[in-house]
């Protein structure tokens, strides 16, 4: 089906997801992690060591008595919740020493069933690179990434009998807690084994120390258990290519855009080492297989500077000057991925396409992705951690959906552009993509850190100053610091340093660096103190004039020359010492982490306040007029005021501004107009505590708190947050009631029913319609019982009771036309009553309905609707066989579909191009272009009834690709969903493919 541009083979670019089919082994006793799991097969099968299940005191011998407990993980904030279950030996190795065991979980799999490990030999991953994710704790790290080489079989140990040789990794990353961990032939797309052990070598610099073993996966083989190991290998899964509107794509400009770098860093005068990593960036920018690397590591490394570095030699100081069209972004400046796209939109296109043409995020992702065809981009996206999971079983992955697609869409071939990033945290969402790399930057050297510690002023033995850059383990920042102590103090004397308290190994390097500022701190003056404590207040960069008009209890202007002297000097000190920095646009900035160190240290709440409250003023005083506002850079310094009031503790003057200012009254321009549902939930996090959404505003009037919570929960809902936005609706309803907002509250309750029916939540779904109809006899509105006859109707239809469901969609269309306008039902009241006249056979009614309904969505501009009816009249055309009629309808839903941010709409949109594809297509290329990515978001984001559906299609995929063991597995679970959640036509029509499959199936 064509889409907007000519039609290429899907690239092949995305190896096995590692982290989807890992879990952690626990101790049932005390709950500790001892180590890692893989899930081998869909029975629920986990192999890991035999001697992880020795530590957690069960003997590793088929029993169901002793058991231990098996943490399945939450890959992300889409995925699956956590879960534990305990689990039992159900195969061990008694008759030799191998060390693998494989254990049964009880019940189902809480994993997609297409989600284990595929598994092959490692006989012919002699030499391949291969990559493992396990359970060895960094800090406070839980999960760690490893990666190496496959060295190949060796003997095994003198004495020990082993089925086959264990098998030589070679990985610095592999350390305890990573036994059992997968080991994934990168080459291959295949785990060959699991991590079994490593060598400890006696120093850090002795032989073998990047020594580790595994079991070769083929001593499964030798279990009572069926598993499948594959000898050849695993293709690789096919990436989707962005797409755009030919005239968009026309319109495009294609004379060189120039460079946009206001937020980068200034170039270091201090620059010292680093060659190392400059040639690898240059390497990996002119390899055409490598289209983003990330450099990852501790904050305070140098990762900016280093980016910095290497863009200048790029771009024609050195190197082949590749890239003349540069993109730099700052996220610790502006951590907003709407913002982002804003920008990168119109530096891509020259300033022909505006945000405002494209609905939302994704559309403006999938756009800037796909205009990167047009010549070499180079993009650096600096301090991406801010947009990233920090913690627990999340971390790594990015909290924007928009910002993952357009990552994904960048490591898709099909452009000769680059991205560069620079994070503390490994970006997880691109780790099974082989176009990405990451590029670990480390400590300075110790001739480095020398180097760097004399440029700043530092004088004394070499031997001296290399002791400091090995106790300090060439941390940067801290240097920098260490350095600046001593210049202030000891006019640079490398043997004062003795007067500064020593590393402490067992601190973390955040609390090692917070130690450093401590001693900085001391020896600050009063007024430095003062000015970098009140400089905290900001979180973005900002020019001189915000300095003067907010930091100073008198105006600067006012000072004298002694002390305007003094201010310059101080400014010089503190940039020197990289306590403060400077941009090209000539902004100033603190290091994120001395930021939040000074920020602590802010003990005058009262001040604080007053300050912040400054500071709202100040961004206030810097924007135009609200009518005039129509673009998020437009409406930055607003967001920045809103920030600040909150802070400041005026909610009120806060919500003003987010009402009269970001949503332009009822106009909506935040999101209805520009989309940018992200950046307005994270202004509302403001009005948190904490900015945890599910507690309750900080504002003191009821009808206020309700609104926020009602737009909270459109913005999470748009957002695929689904959980998150059934609660927040729910509060919003019982804020609606408490003042007695009727309407508002039976509008959140007919979302809330709306959600549940989207999620397949049928059973809880019931009592949230009676509540409706409750809410609309309080309202006195009669479109309100209009709305909650529907959802009456399409809850039953879904449920198979259709007379039921009759009744209530004709009373709905009585009201319609005695109490309504539009003397139709239309929206998502018109799809569902159009699909329950097709289920009962009425296609020529249930053909008008959807005509009616497209008109009116198209008038209303409501294009996720659009979207529904378009897919359903290509259902209609299927089911009369008419090719054309069909592909017209589900091609140009598409196409719609993929500039809008509703994923619910995108997966129906999909699916229907999938059913399209197995009737009348080209069978082979329905997993690489539709279903597999269809599916993958209905199970991430907990559309249950499009996922039986896509089951039920992936069934008949495999079955005509003569794979009848997987159809079954698929039609089973549809079947099993369906039954759960009480999916009348998924019973039925699971039945219906059994039959056509030749064997009857289901009850």
């Amino acid at each position: 089906m064509s889409h907007g541009t000519s039609r290429r083979p899907p690239p092949r670019v995305i190896l096995q997801d590692i982290r989807e089919f890992t879990v952690q082994i626990r101790d049932p006793a005390s709950g500790r992690i001892v180590g890692t799991g893989v899930v081998i097969s869909r029975g629920g099968i986990v192999a890991t060591c035999a001697h992880v299940v020795r530590a957690c005191g069960v003997e590793p011998l088929a029993s169901r008595e002793a058991q231990v407990e098996v943490y399945f993980p939450a890959v992300n904030h889409r995925s699956r919740l956590s879960e534990v279950r305990p689990a039992w030996v159900a195969a061990a190795f008694t008759d030799s020493e191998d060390d693998l065991v494989c254990l049964q979980v009880e019940g189902d799999l809480p994993l997609p069933a297409d989600r284990v490990a595929v598994l092959g030999t490692a006989v012919e991953s002699q030499w391949n690179s291969f990559r493992s994710y396990g359970y060895r704790q960094l800090e406070g790290y839980i999960g760690a990434w490893a990666r190496g080489v496959i060295l190949g079989e060796v003997e095994p140990p003198v004495g020990r009998h082993l089925l086959l040789d264990p098998v030589q990794l070679e990985s610095s990353q592999i350390d305890a807690g990573m036994s059992g961990a997968a080991v994934l032939d990168i080459e291959r797309n295949l785990v060959v084994g699991v991590v079994s052990e490593t060598w400890i070598a006696e120093t850090v610099t002795g032989k073998d120390r990047d020594t580790a073993w595994a079991v070769n996966a083929q001593v499964l083989d030798f279990s009572p258990l069926r598993v499948d190991l594959r000898s050849d290998s695993l293709p690789l899964a096919a990436a989707e290519p962005a797409r755009v509107k030919p005239d968009l794509l026309g319109r495009a400009a294609r004379v060189p855009a120039g460079r946009r770098m206001d937020s980068a860093p200034v170039p270091l005068p201090e620059w010292v080492g680093r060659d190392t990593l400059l040639d690898e960036l240059d390497r990996a920018a002119g390899d055409d297989e490598s289209l983003v690397v990330a450099l990852v590591g501790f904050g305070g490394e140098g990762k900016s500077s280093l980016a910095r570095r290497w863009v200048d030699r790029a771009t024609g100081g050195g190197a082949d000057g590749t890239f003349s069209d540069v993109f730099w972004w700052s996220f610790t400046e502006r951590a907003s991925a709407d913002d982002f796209f804003e920008a990168a939109l119109e530096f891509v296109s020259g300033g022909r396409i505006s945000s405002g043409e494209l609905p939302d995020g994704r559309a403006r992702a999938e756009s800037v992705a796909a205009l990167l065809e047009l010549r070499p981009f180079l993009f650096v996206l600096d301090g991406l951690e801010v947009m990233q999971h920090q913690t627990g079983d999340y971390y790594g992955t990015l909290r924007s959906a928009d910002l993952h697609d357009f990552l994904t869409f960048f490591a898709t071939p099909g452009h000769r552009s680059f991205c560069l990033i620079t994070t503390r945290a490994p970006v997880l969402d691109l780790v099974r993509y082989v176009t990405c790399q990451q590029v670990d930057v480390p400590p300075l050297s110790l001739a480095a850190g020398t180097r760097l510690l004399r440029k700043l002023g530092i004088d004394g033995p070499d031997s001296s100053l290399e002791r400091l850059v090995r106790d300090w383990e060439g941390h940067a920042l801290t240097l920098s610091l260490i350095a600046a102590i001593l210049t202030k103090r000891h006019q640079g004397e490398i043997r004062r340093v003795a007067s500064l308290p020593a590393p402490d190994p067992s601190l973390s390097r955040d609390q090692q660096l917070r130690q450093v500022l401590l001693d900085y701190d001391a020896c600050l003056s009063d007024a430095e103190r003062s000015f970098l404590t009140r400089y905290s207040v900001f979180r973005v960069a900002v020019p001189d004039e915000a300095l003067r008009h907010v930091l100073p209890e008198r105006p600067w202007e006012e000072a004298d020359t002694e002390w305007q002297q003094a201010r310059t000097v101080m400014f010089q000190h503190l940039l020197a010492a990289r306590i403060l920095r400077r941009d090209v646009a000539g902004r100033t900035s603190m290091h994120p982490l001395v930021r939040d160190f000074f920020e602590t240290r802010a003990t005058d709440r009262e001040q604080r306040r007053a300050l912040h409250l400054r500071a709202m003023r100040y961004f206030l005083g810097t924007t135009d007029e609200p009518e005039r506002r129509r673009t998020l850079e437009e409406l930055e310094p607003t967001v920045e005021a809103i920030h600040h009031a909150c802070g400041g503790g005026d909610y009120e003057a806060a919500g003003n501004l987010v009402h009269a200012v970001l949503y332009a009254g009822e106009r909506g321009l935040i999101t209805r107009e520009l989309g940018a549902y992200e950046t307005a939930l994270s202004v509302f996090g403001e009005f948190y505590p904490d900015g945890e959404l599910m507690r309750l505003p900080l504002m003191r009037d009821s009808a206020s708190r309700g609104w926020v919570q009602h737009e909270v929960a459109t913005c999470l809902q748009m957002l695929g947050r689904l959980r998150e936005a059934g609660v927040a609706t729910r509060r919003a309803m019982q804020a609606f009631k408490a003042v007695g907002a009727w309407h508002d509250a039976a509008v959140s309750c007919q979302n809330l029913a709306e959600l549940y029916l989207s999620l397949g939540a049928l059973p809880a779904c019931g009592a949230i319609v009676t509540e409706a109809f409750a809410l609309a006899e309080r309202s006195a509105d009669q479109e309100d019982v209009l709305v909650a006859e529907t959802l009456k109707g399409a809850l039953a239809h879904f449920e198979g009771r259709t007379e039921e469901a009759g009744r209530a969609f004709a009373e709905a269309l009585r009201i319609a036309r005695e109490h309504t306008p539009i003397p139709a039902l239309y929206s998502s009241s018109g799809t569902r009553y159009a699909e329950h006249l097709r289920r009962l056979g009425q296609d020529d009614a249930a053909r008008r309905v959807h005509r009616t309904n497209l008109t009116v969505c198209r008038a209303a501009g409501w294009r996720g609707d659009e979207v529904s009816c378009l897919v359903g009249l290509g259902d209609l055309a299927l089911d009369r066989g008419d090719a054309a009629a069909a592909r017209r309808a589900y091609d140009e839903g598409l196409l719609l579909a993929r500039g809008i941010a509703r994923r619910d709409v995108l997966i129906r949109a999909m699916l229907g191009a999938c059913r399209w594809e197995l009737r009348f297509g080209t069978p082979g290329t329905v997993p690489d272009v539709q279903l597999a990515p269809a599916l993958r978001m209905a199970v991430a984001d907990g559309y249950r009834i499009a996922e039986i559906e896509g089951r039920m299609l992936l069934a008949q995929l495999h079955r005509r690709s003569g794979e009848n063991e997987s159809a079954w597995a698929e039609l089973a679970l549809a079947e099993q969903m369906s039954v759960e959640i009480g999916y009348h036509w998924g019973q039925h029509d699971v039945r219906a493919i059994l039959r056509e499959l030749g064997g009857e199936g289901g009850g």
